[in-house]
Parts: C-alpha cells; sequence; structure tokens
C-alpha cells in the first residue's frame, strides 16, 4: 500500500513546483496564466515561508512530489481560510486529488479551521465538480471577476465547513 503525505515545502521543492505551475495544463485555471520566472518563484517563497496566514504543502507518494496545496488568508479569529491546490504530476495515479484534499482537509480541521473558502474559474468545470464531490457548496458568484486573453470570467465561489466535512466523512 503506498504512503501518501502532506509536508511544508522546502527549498529544494520550488524548482518542481514552478515547473508544474508553469505547464500549460496548470496555468491556463489561475488566475494569471503568465510565465513565472525563477525569481518571482523564489521571491514568491521568501514572502510565503514564514508568513502565519499561509500554510504551503507538497503532496508525496513515497516521497514522490505529486501535487501542491496551499492554504492562505487563515484568519485564527474567524477560524477560516482559502484554498487552492493541484495535482502536477500527470502519471500520478487515480485518486491522488481526492487523497490530497482529504489529507489537507484534516489537517487544518485539525487545527481548529471551521470553515475552508474556495474560488474556481468558470471554465474549470473539473475543479468545479471535485469541490463539490468534496462537499462543498457554492455560496456564490462573481461577475466577471478576472480578465485573461481580453476575456472576462466569473468565479464561482465555494465553502467546505468542518461539521458538515466530519459528518460527510465519520470524524477525523
Amino acid at each position: 500500500m503506498s504512503i501518501f503525505q502532506l509536508r511544508l515545502i522546502e527549498e529544494p521543492d520550488l524548482a518542481q513546483i514552478l515547473k508544474w505551475r508553469n505547464s500549460n495544463r496548470i496555468k491556463q485555471y489561475m488566475y494569471s496564466d503568465k510565465e513565472i520566472s525563477w525569481e518571482e518563484h523564489l521571491g514568491w517563497f521568501q514572502r510565503v515561508k514564514d508568513d502565519s496566514s499561509k500554510k504551503i504543502f507538497v503532496f508525496l507518494q513515497e516521497d514522490i512530489p505529486l501535487g501542491f496545496v496551499q492554504f492562505y488568508d487563515i484568519c485564527v479569529q474567524h477560524n477560516r481560510c482559502y484554498w487552492g491546490f493541484y495535482i502536477g504530476e500527470e502519471t500520478a495515479p487515480a485518486g491522488s486529488g481526492t487523497r490530497m484534499a482529504t489529507l489537507a482537509i484534516n489537517h487544518m480541521i485539525q487545527l481548529g479551521i471551521r470553515k475552508i473558502c474556495a474560488e474556481v474559474i468558470e471554465t474549470n468545470l473539473a475543479s468545479l465538480h471535485f469541490h463539490q464531490k468534496l462537499g462543498f457548496k457554492i455560496e456564490g458568484r462573481f461577475k466577471q471577476h478576472i480578465q485573461k486573453d481580453k476575456k472576462l470570467y466569473d468565479v464561482i465561489t465555494l465553502a467546505l465547513f468542518q461539521d458538515e466535512w466530519e459528518s460527510r466523512n465519520g470524524g477525523l
């Protein structure tokens, strides 16, 4: 049986994460699809690594990186945050996204987060359906919220609550 885990990203992970993030398969669904330089990527890592409002993880199978998940705008006062993620390895085993999401959500709930928020560009139907499969519910829509290639796109907002997650998954 394979061992899957999340661990905080470290500097040696950065080259792999940048390769994934700059792939067309991933960047087409990001708010910005511009190519990110190594200097920009390193600057991002320096800003986020010690920021208590962010938690950035690499998802591994048997110590092989498969994906990336981040929690940001972590608000202790309201026990909520936002998240984003992707499976970077195209050859990742089926079900890897669900394993990654389950580990990540359980981790944040154990830290006391009661609400995890997500934003999905309207063209990313796979992500929208994935969120709904996990138990996220649509809370709203930001009309014409982002512009890419001179086109405007809506962003769908979703949320998952701790109590609903635990009742769907039999507790932690």
